[in-house]
This record gives C-alpha cells, sequence and structure tokens, in this order.
C-alpha cells in the first residue's frame, strides 16, 4: 500500500535551488566583469535575473505548521530523544523568534475551519503541534505558551494516557517558588487530569494521535532481532502486542509481551499497512476493517476523557495513505495531518502539512544556531524561499559533522 509521496516538497526545494542558482550565477555574472575593469552597466544582469526569480523565492500564502514532541531538560528516558526531543529554553526561544517575526499563532482548528470555508488565513500565521502526549508538555511546554499567550496543540494516543490522577508540578509553580527544581517530574505521559486542564485552559486543544502508536509487521522477512541493547528503541513492538495502559512501558527492567531473542520482521506503521497474518498478508478489506476500528476507538476514547467531541487526527510517523485518510474521515475525523503540501489556498483543506522542530542543527549543541535555523524556516514557511539558501547550509554543515563522527541518529518508533 503506497504512502502519500513527498515529491511535492521535493519539487519544491529544487526549483528553489534552481532559482536561487540563477540568482548567484546573475550576480558573479555582472561581478567578475565589472572586477575586471567593465562597466557598472553589468549590475543590469542580476538585476533581470532577481526580477525573473523573485516569484518563484517570494510566494506568500502558506501556512507552517510546526511540530514538536518533548519538551524536555531530562530527555534520558527516550530512546528516540535525539531526534524528537528540545529543552525548555530552546522551545521557550523558538516562541520569542515567533512573536519577533510577527507571527500570529492560531489554533489547528482555526487554521482546517478556515481552509475547508474558503476563507483567508491571517498574514503571518503558523500552527504549533506537540506529539505524543508526554508529560513534559505540562512542565514545560504549556507554562513558556501560557507566557506568549500562543495556542498549541497535543495529539494523544488513548493507550498512552497515564492512570494517575491529579496535577503534577511544572515550571509555572516552581517560577512561583511553589515546589523546587527537582520535584518536576519529566519521563512519562500525561493523565486525564491534566489533559482535562489543558483543554480548559482555552488555549490548548487535546486532539487524537491514535491508540498505540505501534507498527505492524508487513512481510515474513526478518531483518534483526529483539536484544538488551535495542528492545527499547523497538518498543513498538512491545505496544503492538499489549492490550489497554501502555504508558509505563519505560518503567520496565525487560521486555514483557514480545521476549528478548524474537524476531523483528520488515514493518510500517500499523493505521496504514496491511498486517503479516502469519502465512499471508491481510486483504485490503481485512486492513480497511482493522484500521477503521482503530481510529475509531481512538476518537471515542479520547472523547471519553475530555467529554467532547474529536476532530483533528494526527498519523503516527506522520505517514499516510489516500485509503487510509478515507477511513479516518469515515471514522468521524474532520482533517488528518500527513501532508507534503504548504497549507495553501486551493491545497486539500482536510489535509495538514506540517515541519517537524528539532535541536542541534549543526550536529552538535550550538544555541545560536538552532535559533536561526527556526527562523529560517519561520520564514520559508511564509513562502519567502530566499531563507532556504540558510537552510540549505546548514544541513550541509551536519551531514558533514555527523560523516565525520559515523554517528548514526536514533531513529523515533
Amino acid at each position: 500500500m503506497a504512502h502519500i509521496s513527498k515529491k511535492p516538497r521535493k519539487v519544491r526545494k529544487v526549483r528553489f535551488s534552481l532559482a536561487a542558482a540563477a540568482v548567484l550565477c546573475g550576480w558573479l555574472g555582472a561581478l567578475v566583469p565589472i572586477l575586471l575593469g567593465g562597466s557598472w552597466w553589468w549590475l543590469l544582469l542580476p538585476a533581470a535575473v532577481m526580477a525573473g526569480a523573485h516569484p518563484i523565492l517570494h510566494r506568500p500564502g502558506a501556512v507552517p505548521v510546526f511540530t514538536y514532541h518533548s519538551v524536555s531538560d531530562r530527555d534520558d528516558w527516550l530512546p528516540w530523544a535525539p531526534n524528537i526531543a528540545v529543552s525548555s529554553d530552546l522551545f521557550a526561544r523558538h516562541l520569542d523568534v515567533l512573536a519577533r517575526c510577527g507571527a500570529r499563532v492560531i489554533p489547528t482548528t482555526e487554521l482546517v475551519a478556515a481552509r475547508l470555508a474558503g476563507r483567508p488565513v491571517p498574514d503571518r500565521a503558523v500552527v504549533l503541534h506537540l506529539d505524543d502526549g508526554y508529560l513534559d508538555n505540562w512542565v514545560a511546554a504549556y507554562p513558556a505558551l501560557k507566557k506568549h499567550r500562543m495556542p498549541a496543540t497535543i495529539f494523544v494516543s488513548a493507550d498512552f494516557i497515564d492512570p494517575g490522577a491529579g496535577l503534577r508540578p511544572s515550571l509555572e509553580d516552581v517560577k512561583a517558588g511553589r515546589v523546587g527544581r527537582e520535584a518536576l517530574q519529566w519521563e512519562g505521559y500525561l493523565n486525564a487530569d491534566e489533559l482535562r486542564e489543558l483543554q480548559a485552559s482555552g488555549l490548548i486543544d487535546i486532539q487524537s494521535h491514535g491508540t498505540d502508536h505501534a507498527r505492524v509487521f508487513t512481510g515474513p522477512e526478518v531483518i534483526g532481532t529483539l536484544t538488551e541493547e535495542n528492545w527499547r528503541n523497538l518498543a513498538w513492538v512491545q505496544w503492538g502486542a499489549t492490550a489497554g495502559d501502555k504508558s509505563g512501558w519505560h518503567r520496565l527492567d525487560s521486555p514483557v509481551a514480545v521476549p528478548l531473542g524474537s524476531p523483528v520482521r520488515r514493518n510500517g506503521p500499523a493505521l496504514t499497512s496491511r498486517a503479516w497474518l502469519g502465512d499471508r498478508v491481510e486483504t485490503p478489506e481485512e486492513y480497511s476493517a482493522r484500521a477503521l476500528r482503530t481510529l475509531r476507538r481512538a476518537r471515542e476514547d479520547l472523547g471519553r476523557v475530555l467529554g467532547r467531541e474529536i476532530s483533528v487526527f494526527c498519523w503516527p510517523q506522520n505517514r499516510s495513505t489516500i485509503l487510509s485518510r478515507e477511513l479516518a474521515y469515515q471514522a468521524g475525523f474532520t482533517a488528518t495531518t500527513g501532508g507534503w503540501e504548504e497549507n495553501r489556498p486551493g491545497q486539500d483543506g482536510r489535509v495538514i502539512s506540517r515541519v517537524h522542530v528539532g535541536k542541534d542543527v549543526l550536529g552538535l549543541a550550538c544555541p545560536w544556531a538552532d535559533r536561526l535555523y527556526f527562523r529560517a524556516q519561520v520564514h520559508v514557511g511564509w513562502g519567502s524561499y530566499y531563507w532556504y539558501g540558510l537552510i540549505f547550509a546548514i544541513d550541509i554543515i551536519r551531514k558533514g559533522v555527523f560523516l565525520f563522527r559515523a554517528e548514526p541518529m536514533k531513529s523515533q518508533p
């Protein structure tokens, strides 16, 4: 089952790169003759190239949707933290960048409603997402968003809602002197009371991220084995084989559902892949029935916790297919993530395209580079592709750093 192609994003990058290269060549074509004693009339060349390239390099009307996951000052409990976690300080600085850029942060539901109705979205609009429902969203992200009065959507997997009760301490409590910083708990997931409190704030919208964030085996090919060293990074194997609450998986000393030594087969996201049943692959009808049941349960379970209808679905691993989207709409969702466009007028208003936000963009700790990179992402997200050259340069440096280190980054399940 084919996933939605990333081709639109790749085509844009090629187009922008060619336009930028044309601008650079235009300047070189003018400056070299001038430096060799030629006429200043040569400057008309880059001016002409800039005039031709500008409609490609500046296309307002896009709405960037920035995706975070963990916002934590102690993320060592997450095996895939290098790819998805940012510190509370970096998150706050990103919000500062948005404020200084004049961004108008709007709720996801406002973006979806405007696009479906064909209404214009506010100029310089931005949407913020936080995936997975980590406790640190309450501890660190919410206080920062509250300070800046910026709304955000937290996407929660129903089976990962912590069964505990009560509101745990946050950075807001530390700032007010009610608790010391050592009282903060950084690991784990949000509980129902915290989810309801966030929803009641009017600033945070809680939406669905499915039930178990699992993957399924899609074929008989064995690609690895569960070991003491890798089973946490392959936690999805346990999630898919465990019924009910999964919020405490990180506290286990060893896997309990699928033992060490078990084979790991070719796999894909559970909601967008046909599963291997031991002797055959699911039929399209069997897949559709399973995925639809899961999507309906995800919507209903989270709806019961919050006491309201759930309207937006976020695909685990941001992977979707045309069929899976249709199943989500059948389950009652108004919109889903998983797009590779720019949230422009004329594009499908039911599909939300997103940009992942991370840390250490140079491949090493460098706070000023992280802020600069995010500023470039904001402007590119609005359609000012002149900033794409900066993103490209930083990406090249990061790849060089990791090649030098020979250290592959851990992946999210």
